[in-house]
């Protein structure tokens, strides 16, 4: 498969003009294999959607209705020839899932050059390890190394900038305008980290989404329409960043949210007019049943790299503290997002508040992630999710029952007794009655502004609202009860 990956690329090349060709002769095999992908599954995705109503009913319900992704730019006019056609306007599109299982750690078999053997390469430029994979960042490096190497052959000025960060370093100056960063001048010459592959255990399961065509948006016809053009090697270090971490832009919104009594059927929100927003006509809810909580939910902006790990650590529960009745499941979700939105709107209909302008990102003070490496102005949430044992608590009922606090009929001529049961010791205990339940533990950190805050519907701010430098960890457990 990477052999016929390598020649129908080749091929490709070997359509374009003279010029082109002379250009892509500093695109070594390494780069090639690189940007064609390696082992594993991946996908390549665009989708988008409306919903009219989507609504859960229990005794009464709560309702959702006018739903609706799609693209926040018109991206039909880039779309790339080399990696899938041209894009589709109003699909949040330039999407690439990677799905891999990693291995203990041997060297990929790869195709030889030249005489069409295969050889484990462990050193040297096409060194590939079954449990080094992409994650986050990780492919800023890849992609600044190709376009490095076409930039030094087309004797383009921001070659330097290319070939630093390929090697996982770049500085404060030299991307402040593609990752929109606000910080002062002064630290300009800060030197930033970059992040690189990171290593996975044996059999772990990494799901990395991250963009396709990181040329798509530079356009037309992203990085193939460059390659035919012969114009590959003259993109600008801040073009090249811009386009490919702000790819897969997106639109996201919602009309309202509410609350419905018993009566109200599914799809009774659909075109009705008396379920509708304070904000939207300057007059209540003509609908006793129904409450609207919010509406006119819209939010822009841009996904980073997406990462689902699953850990292959085991089934069982590690002890905690030295007490074997208690424990953390030994496999381990984790679940790690960076996010930019550019503009949310918002109006919480059942408080009367107007929300404008709210940016979620990472552009001031200290613009890295939780790793320490740059963030490229996005925000990151970490999240963490296993199961917990004898952990969430325990059962009221169960020890109410067990320590006789509540009276029951003891005995067959139905007289009244209370009986109380021996304490065992605090294992003993969790085990008969302990809850398990599901631990989700929230890492995140990033910047936050809101441009305008208001009250009812006069439309006056009371002014703009800044968080800098957020790092918020929440941990839930959830159990029955």
């Amino acid at each position: 498969m990477k052999g016929l990956k390598k020649i129908a690329l080749a091929s490709a090349v070997a359509a374009v003009s003279a010029g082109a060709q002379a250009e892509l002769k500093a695109l070594d095999d390494s780069a090639m294999g690189e940007l064609t992908g390696q082992a594993g599954l991946t996908i390549d995705l665009e989708t988008k959607y409306t919903i009219g109503e989507f609504m859960y009913k229990d005794a009464g319900s709560v309702f959702l209705t006018g739903i609706e992704l799609q693209a926040n730019e018109n991206d039909a006019a880039n779309g790339s020839v080399l990696t899938g056609g041209a894009g589709a306007a109003g699909f949040v599109d330039n999407i690439r899932i990677k799905l891999d299982i990693a291995g203990a750690g041997d060297a990929d078999v790869i195709n030889a050059v030249g005489d069409g053997t295969t050889a484990e390469v462990s050193t040297g430029p096409l060194a590939t390890v079954d449990n080094e994979l992409d994650t986050g960042f990780s492919r800023v490096r890849t992609l600044a190394a190709l376009q490095g190497a076409a930039a030094s052959g087309a004797g383009n000025a921001d070659t330097g900038l290319f070939l630093a960060a390929a090697g996982g370093i770049s500085t404060i100056g030299s991307v402040k305008a593609s990752a929109g960063l606000e910080v002062d001048s002064s630290r300009d010459g800060e030197v930033l980290t970059l992040g690189d592959k990171k290593t996975y255990g044996d059999g772990d399961l990494l799901i990395h989404v991250s963009f396709k065509d990181a040329w798509q948006k530079i356009g037309p016809g992203g990085l193939g329409g460059q390659l035919a053009a012969g114009t590959f090697g003259d993109n600008s270090f801040e073009d090249v960043l811009t386009s490919g971490l702000k790819s897969v832009d997106f639109s996201f919104s919602i009309d309202a949210i509410g609350l419905a009594a018993s009566d109200f059927e599914a799809g009774d929100s659909i075109g009705a007019a008396d379920v509708q927003s304070y904000q939207a006509d300057g007059t209540t809810d003509s609908e006793a049943s129904t409450t609207v909580l919010i509406s006119q939910l819209d939010i822009d902006g841009y996904l980073g790299p997406v990462d689902i790990h699953i850990e292959n650590d085991g089934n069982g529960f590690t002890a905690a503290n030295g007490d074997t009745g208690y424990g953390n499941a030994d496999s381990v979700i984790n679940w790690n997002t960076y996010i930019n939105i550019t503009d949310l709107d918002v109006y919480i209909d059942i408080a009367g508040v107007a929300i404008e302008n709210l940016k979620i990102n990472n552009v001031r003070g200290d613009v890295t992630d939780l790793d320490g490496n740059f963030a490229f102005g996005f925000a990151q949430s970490k999240r963490e999710i296993y199961a917990v044992r004898n952990a969430a608590g325990l059962s009221s009922a169960k020890l109410a029952a067990a320590y006789g606090v509540v009276p029951f009929v003891a005995a067959a001529d139905g007289t009244g007794g209370i009986a109380v049961a021996a304490l065992g010791s605090g294992a003993a205990v969790a085990d008969a009655y302990g809850v398990d339940g599901v631990a989700i533990n929230t890492h995140f950190k990033g910047d936050m502004e809101i441009g305008a805050l208001s009250f009812g519907d006069d439309g006056e701010s009371i002014g703009q609202l800044y968080w800098t430098d957020i790092d918020s960890q929440t941990n839930w457990t959830i159990s029955a009860h």
